[in-house]
Order: structure tokens, then sequence, then C-alpha cells
């Protein structure tokens, strides 16, 4: 009884081990992202533990080792080789800059006490920078659902902060950029705008510029500056930090712009 015992401990911490490893690898590779879940990440390595601890006492032990394995190699692929150099190439696109009805600065996280972020700051320089260049008289913005900060107030206090004044639209709540593409198609429609430049991160360019387009709308893609990643030096084959910090948003947009062509969101 005492060796069966022991031998139960052993497993259970051998599990949770190995979950706890899975969640820390899935948590670095920012794996969540994926399936657009923006939370907090941590939790999720104490749950891979627990999990990992109760299927290491049941047969799929068998299975969740090489699960483990192929999360590492998986790191180890992302890490250092040139994998998200490719995964970006086709990604990004700039359109050349003409004038337009409104600039439509695409959603983003903010705060939870509503400062702007490292995603939704440079879409919203951008934007305004469009505006302040005489590109478009007008800002279009896009809230998040209700319980979030509101994305005008930050902007609006922005706005101030520069000493613009200019005329703020908003639209939703949405929850993806198919809602975004639906709502700015309806305002423009509404208000008889014909072309629109559309700000967003580079690589979300693409999927965001074709969401519209298939919504009838006129647009001109305009990418930010994105500040999480450097995405023009993802060819350097040993920068482990900046391939890491890529590898998510980019397969979220590859699994994205598959989604959309498989629900005729896009062309």
């Amino acid at each position: 009884m005492r060796e069966s015992g022991r031998s139960k401990r052993k497993d259970f911490l051998t599990g949770a081990a190995l979950g706890a490893l899975a969640g820390l690898i899935a948590k670095d590779l920012d794996l969540t992202t994926t399936v657009s879940y923006w939370d907090q990440r941590s939790p999720l390595v104490v749950v891979a533990a627990i999990m990992g601890s109760a299927i290491w006492l049941t047969s799929l032990r068998r299975v969740f080792a090489p699960v483990v394995a192929v999360l590492a190699l998986l790191w180890l692929v992302v890490a250092f080789t040139p994998l998200t150099h490719w995964m970006a190439r086709d990604l990004p696109r700039e359109d050349p800059l003409r004038k337009a009805d409104a600039v439509f600065v695409l959603a983003s996280s903010l705060q939870s006490d509503g400062e702007l972020t490292i995603s939704s700051m440079p879409r919203l320089v951008r934007g305004l920078e469009l505006i302040g260049e005489g590109w478009a008289p007008r800002l279009i913005l896009s809230e998040l659902p209700q319980a979030r900060p509101k994305y005008r107030d930050a902007a609006t206090k922005l706005i101030n902060s520069l000493g613009m004044d200019l005329e703020i639209l908003t639209v939703g709540p949405v929850r993806n950029t198919h809602d975004e593409a639906v709502a700015v198609a309806e305002i423009s429609r509404n208000r008889k705008f014909e072309h629109i430049l559309v700000v967003t991160s580079p690589s979300h360019t693409r999927r965001a510029a074709a969401a519209l387009e298939a919504e009838g709308i006129r647009v001109t893609a305009v990418s930010c500056q994105r500040i999480d990643f450097d995405l023009e030096n993802l060819a350097e084959p040993f920068d482990a930090d900046n391939h890491l910090r890529a590898f998510s948003k980019l397969l979220h947009e590859h699994v994205g712009m598959f989604y959309y062509r498989q629900r005729g969101w896009i062309q």
C-alpha cells in the first residue's frame, strides 16, 4: 500500500511538472492569441499543471508526453529558424495614400484603467497623423464589448492633449474584424462615405482591408508602427525573443485568413 501511495504521488508530481512545462511553453509562444484569448495567461500554467497531474494518472499519459515534446520542439523551431519570417511575408498590405472621407482605426485592447496599450497606441497615433496631414477629416473607432473601457474616451484624451478638433464616430460593440467591417460599411452607407483609410497593425492590414472590401467599401490600407515585435527584422536567425513575440500574432492572422475565406467574409 505504501509503495502504491508513493508511486501515485510520483505520478502526480511528474504529470504536474510536465503540465506546467507545457503551460509555460504555450504561454511563451502565446498560443492563446490564436483563438483570440486576450486575458491573463499566467493562470493557464496552473491549469495546465493540474490537468497534467490528472492525465498522468490515466492511460492518456502515453499521449501527453509526446504532446509536451512537440510543444518543446515547436518552441525551438520558432525561436531559432526563419519560420516567423516566412509567416510574415504575405501578410502586410500598404496602399498608396489617397484623400478619403474618414480614417478608420481598428479596435485594440486597452488597459483596465482605460489607458492605451502598446497595440492600441500606435494605431490611434497613426490615424491622427493621417488626419493631421489632411488625408481625411474625421475618425472612426470601433468599441469592444461593454465591460471594457471605451476606446473613444482614450482617443478623446489624446486628441485634446494634441489640440486637435475633429469629428469622432464610433461603431460597435464588435467582437472581431468581420463585425468591424459590417459596422463600418453600414455607417459609410448612411453617411455616404465613398473611401476609407483603414489603419491597423502591419500583419493585420491584408485581412482588415479585405473584410471591408467584401462589404463593398473602397479602402486604402495603412500600417501603423508595430512595437511589440520587429516585423522588419524577423529574418535575423538568432533573435529568439523577437521570433517568439511575433509567432502567435502571425499565426493568428493566418488562421484568421483561412477562417474568413471559409466563411465567405473575404475573397
